[in-house]
């Protein structure tokens, strides 16, 4: 009896052993299976961070594009599924030039000394009035025409939107120049190596992760065509996107989106036009920018046929440093440049 009794004791422990063995080396495994599929399950989450920043972002351009075109204090309201993103404002992160003479028969440079004044130059000294308009007011100025640059000194708080328009002796605009600084909205995620950003600025989209500079993905609206009789049409469109208040966090963000009403800085026939365009987001924004402009003219130009060209090209210097014209800005186009002003709160 005694011997039996030792023999399922013994067996009894062989028993438990051999269960804490199995788990053992469940555990094992299960703990080696799980640090294998770490990085990819950390990789899989990034991507669906990702994939659902990028839809709020086309969820926000959507809204935006919509709300632009509306009349002053009218707009949208709107519900974001953020998960795990965020909203943040981009405070004057580009700025743009926009100058075309009006007339056939004149040519205007227009030059700011300082926030609070200028100088006009007319070739054949026409120029005879200005208006300055702002966003905060609007002043005129009359001088005797000049040979020389004009100097206009002016009491305007001028911030992020200058409109100057020319006339000459009969009040007929001769030249429009445009100075724009542009707001827009950064989308914030959290991923494993960092955040990954993505700028929303004028209609154009750029994005970065924490090591990495930002890329353009999507670039402003630019749009050559040619009509019927064969004139350019040059048609842009300016987006400034401001933050009123903070915009609200979590998972689902209810966001109004409301329209300061549109602009329309160009309407029609133009010659000389010239435009700037800088970004402060990334110094390599406005190298993209540039580059993107100039590529089918430097193809041109490398293959000696810039005779055949029609887009768009250097003013002046063939970097592009000096800004950028329409078929060498000696031929009219038809030019229309439209502002959409969209103010966003919670």
């Amino acid at each position: 009896m005694r011997r039996r009794a030792q023999r399922e004791n013994d067996f009894a422990v062989s028993e438990v052993i051999g269960v804490v063995m199995l788990l053992a080396m469940v555990i094992t495994i299960m703990g080696g299976v799980f640090l294998m599929l770490t990085p990819y399950i950390e990789d899989f989450r990034d991507n669906t961070s990702w994939a659902n920043a990028n839809g709020v972002a086309d969820r926000l351009e959507d809204r935006i594009a919509l709300t632009g075109p509306m009349p002053e204090n009218t707009g949208v309201r709107t519900t974001i599924p953020a998960a795990s993103s965020n909203i943040a404002p981009l405070v004057n992160v580009e700025t743009w030039t926009l100058a075309a003479d009006l007339v056939d028969d004149e040519r205007v440079t227009v030059a700011w000394n300082s926030s609070s004044s200028f100088s006009i130059f007319a070739i054949n000294e026409t120029a005879a009035s200005i208006l300055i308009w702002t966003e905060n007011g609007e002043e005129t100025h009359s001088f005797t025409p000049s040979h020389e640059a004009v100097i206009v000194n002016h009491e305007l708080e001028v911030s992020d939107l200058v409109i100057v328009t020319v006339f000459n002796a009969d009040d007929v605009p001769v030249h429009r120049h445009a100075s724009i600084t542009l707001s827009g909205l950064q989308v914030v995620t959290n991923i494993k190596g960092g955040e990954h950003g993505i700028a929303m600025v004028n209609d154009g989209r750029a994005d970065k992760t924490e090591d990495a500079p930002w890329t353009l993905s999507k670039r402003p609206s630019v749009v050559l065509d040619e009509l019927v009789d064969g004139t350019v049409r040059t048609s842009m469109l300016l987006r400034d996107v401001t933050i009123n208040g903070t915009v609200p966090t979590g998972s689902s963000m209810g966001i109004d989106l409301v329209s300061k009403g549109p602009i329309n800085l160009f309407s029609g026939d133009a010659w000389h036009f010239r435009f700037t365009y800088d970004s402060s987001l990334d110094s390599t924004i406005a190298p993209q920018m540039h580059e993107n402009w100039l590529t089918e003219y430097n193809l041109h130009r490398a293959s000696g046929t810039l005779e055949q060209f029609n887009g768009i090209c250097p003013w002046l210097r063939a970097s592009g440093s000096d800004g950028f014209t329409v078929n060498g800005g000696d031929t009219m186009i038809d030019l229309e440049i439209d502002l959409q002003r969209i103010e966003v709160s919670g």
